[in-house]
């Protein structure tokens, strides 16, 4: 134990010591619409992800201007596990409850450009909508000056319901109204470039043409000027615009297609940064507002220029991010390898102590060995002077019996089989008494275990055939029989084959071989067996993944409490003494494999979130008789129950390895079971046994349930059409996947997205 706790120790302290990771924090940012000002946006953010001390990994979903979009793209990247959530909401009220939803669950919410009905938000960062109506404002004043007159200043305002619209209206109108020598009029229009060409086209039918044009964004003064140009009109009106991106607003301006337009800012390393100082704690302002400047036909070119170069500087930047990503792959991937090299150097130093200490014990359990031999050959000694006058008195009786030719078939076997185990007893008993020599022992050691070799082979093989062919017709459970004593092998058999599919072994070796290819549903197992003991076999079997699940009765003489926590200590389920009683016995087969069944129902709840649960079809008449029997109560059922409340790590681990392999290959849809079972290292038998014992499934029927259930999941959380998720769950066709959901479910596909 203390070589063990030291090994953990110097685990624990490698691992500390070689894992230091930079920080990086997951933000998701909801756009609330395409086009170029906020591509320009989210290229600055994700430029920015490695610009500061603390890493950043960006994550952008574009709504489209579909409000409804919007709001579940908000609760999925809420539900992914960001730290920090930016938005640009696409309308103003209809978004506060979704926002709602994300700062319930402690995340930050940083508005970008435009906010959103609610007070719920921990900051704000953008251009200052209400001081650029205003700008815009007191530039149209400038540009009447000349004009003589009462002027005509025409405010064509973006889609109402958002708050950037809100904003440069009211900062515009509010200027305006403090001339009313000006004629001041406001049109309400929408975020597009036809309706600024429409509004337009209607004043100049109406003769009502204004000397100046205000609109919300570039795109719509461009709508106004297409306008006026096709009426002949272009230069007549003086138009201003907002957003200043380059190859709109500021070359319009330098085409003299628009007379001014205030330049929107961007910044997306800014949001970037505000968002760093929320997660780290640092000092920050509530509302920020990015400053800005009109763009002219006087610093058109100046601001173009610098424009340029700042798109250049981002572009070099996300090349460094690209160029980081690959080199922290690559660090990581050495950090691994480094943690690996010392963890092998620890095993092997902890390996060489284990086995120094594991040769000492063993000298020690040597010495212990032999005086336990001498002790028990002078019991056996003892005890077998006082076997003499009851054997006798059994053989004699028997012998008659056997000569008498009276009985018949089963009856007559089983007569043999006690004659036969009688002068065994005998022969045994004599030995003991007299001491026989252990040269002669030895002789008939190696002679049977050559017989037993070369038998080997041929009962594996036919062990093999026959449970391929119960396999397929799935009539009685199997179970398996090892023992020595090929008489009690057989006697076994007469009592459990109208019940069972009984398999045999002649030891713990063969067996373990015929349990882990073949995989049987219960196993009843002597103790004190050549080649391998029972005591090993049952350690070794639970230890193994394909057999952990397997119940194991061991039958032995072994009889003091000591020897029977030993039993259970190896795993073991039951434990009989011999001689037993066949009612017992039957009653205690009976009783591990109900038990078995009810393990399935835990071992299916305790797997529900992993995508293992299912639904078992209908049972054999077998195993209805299993389920309802209700063996007699006893001390030792009780013992035996403490041992199946737990599902044990083994076929945890197993379940574990099936689920990884299943989505790893899910998207395939000509997987065989063959594949699947090579993939976790299992034969096609083994795979379906252990699969069938664990979940009451056939592997196929496992695999379509997950696919069904991982389909079901993608229906439910993203927008992916009918066809791409069968497509993507392992369906060759569409048609057979909505057949397939419909007979899981209760509902065709399109009903459940519906």
């Amino acid at each position: 134990m203390k070589t063990k706790a030291v090994f953990f120790l110097l685990l624990y302290l490698c691992l500390t010591a070689c894992t230091a990771d930079r920080n990086t924090y997951k933000v998701g940012v909801s756009q609330c619409a395409g086009g170029p000002w906020r591509e320009k946006v989210n290229r600055e953010m994700l430029a920015a992800q490695h610009l500061y001390e603390h890493d950043v990994k960006v994550d952008i979903a574009d709504s489209n201007d579909d409000t409804q979009l919007q709001i579940k793209q908000i609760d999925s990247l809420a539900n992914a596990g960001i730290d920090l959530l930016i938005v640009a909401p696409n309308e103003a009220a209809p978004i506060a409850d979704a926002i709602a939803r994300v700062r319930q669950k402690g995340i930050p919410v940083v508005f970008f450009d435009r906010k959103a009905t609610t007070e719920d938000y921990t900051a704000f960062i953008g251009g200052n909508n209400v001081q650029a109506g205003q700008t815009a404002a007191n530039y149209a004043l400038s540009l009447l000056k000349p004009v003589e007159g009462r002027a005509k200043v025409l405010e064509i305002t973006a889609t109402m319901t958002t708050s950037p619209a809100q904003e440069r209206h009211e900062g515009f109108s509010k200027v305006m109204q403090q001339h009313p020598e000006t004629g001041y009029e406001c049109v309400h229009g929408e975020w597009a470039t036809e309706s600024a060409r429409r509004i337009m086209q209607q004043k100049i039918a109406a003769g009502t043409l204004p000397d100046i044009v205000f609109c919300h964004s570039d795109f719509m003064a461009m709508g106004a000027y297409m306008a006026l140009k096709k009426a002949g009109l272009q230069g007549r009106v003086k138009i201003i615009g907002i957003d200043g991106r380059l190859d709109e607003g500021v070359a319009y301006v330098q085409k003299g297609y628009i007379s001014a337009t205030y330049a929107y800012p961007t910044h997306g390393e800014e949001i970037i940064r505000l968002a760093l100082d929320i997660l780290t704690g640092q000092p920050y302002q509530r509302d920020n507002y990015l400053p800005s400047l009109m763009v002219t036909p006087d610093n058109a070119d100046t601001f173009a220029m610098n424009i340029k170069e700042l798109d250049k500087q981002n572009e070099e930047l996300i090349t460094i991010h690209d160029k980081l990503e690959n080199y922290y792959g690559l660090y990581n991937t050495q950090h691994k390898m480094l943690i690996a090299s010392l963890v092998s150097i620890l095993l092997l130093i902890i390996g060489a102590l284990l086995t120094w200490r594991a040769a000492k014990q063993t000298r020690k359990a040597h010495r212990q060995m032999v005086r336990l031999n001498e002790e028990q050959t002078r019991f056996y000694t003892n005890a077998s002077h006082q076997l003499k006058t009851p054997l006798t008195l059994i053989a004699g009786p028997v012998r008659q019996l056997l000569d008498s030719q009276k009985f018949k078939g089963e009856e007559q076997s089983l007569l043999e089989i006690v004659g036969r185990n009688i002068e065994q007893l005998e022969s045994v008993t004599s030995r003991v008494l007299n001491f026989q020599k252990k040269e002669n022992a030895t002789v008939s050691d190696e002679t049977a275990s050559l017989r037993q070799d070369a038998a080997t082979d041929a009962t594996l093989q036919e062990a093999r055939l026959a449970v391929m062919k119960q396999e397929d017709t799935e009539e009685l459970p199997t179970i398996l029989i090892v023992d020595d004593n090929a008489d009690l092998r057989y006697y076994l058999r007469t009592l459990l084959s109208d019940r069972f599919y009984v398999l045999e072994a002649p030891d713990g070796q063969l067996g373990l071989k015929i349990t882990r290819e073949l995989v049987p549903d219960i196993v009843v197992s002597d103790v004190m067996m050549p080649v391998m003991n029972g005591l090993e076999f049952c350690k070794q079997l639970k230890a193994d993944a394909v057999t952990s699940h397997i119940p194991v009765i061991l039958l032995t003489a072994r009889d003091t409490e000591a020897q029977q926590m030993e039993g259970y200590e190896h795993g073991a389920d039951a434990y009989l003494t011999k001689p037993f009683s066949p009612d017992l016995l039957i009653s205690r087969i009976y009783n591990l494999v109900k038990s078995r069944q009810q393990l399935r129902s835990l071992f299916e709840a305790e797997n529900l979130s992993g995508g293992l649960k299912v639904e078992g079809g209908g049972e054999t008449p077998q195993a209805q008789e299993l389920s309802s029997f209700n063996p007699p109560p006893s001390t030792l059922h009780q013992k035996e129950s403490s041992t199946l409340r737990k599902i044990s790590s083994q076929d945890k681990l197993f379940a574990d390895q099936l689920k990884e392999a299943i989505k790893k290959n899910m998207g395939n849809p000509s997987l065989k079971m063959d594949e699947l079972g090579e993939e976790i290292g299992l034969s096609r038998v083994q795979l379906y046994r252990k699969v069938k014992a664990l979940t009451g499934l056939s592997p196929v029927e496992l695999l379509r349930q997950m696919r069904l259930q991982r389909g079901y999941t993608l229906l439910t959380t993203t927008t992916k059409t009918v066809n791409e998720i069968a497509y993507e769950v392992g369906f060759g066709t569409p048609g057979y996947f909505s057949k397939c959901f419909k007979q899981q479910f209760g509902k065709y596909p399109m009903e459940v997205r519906v």
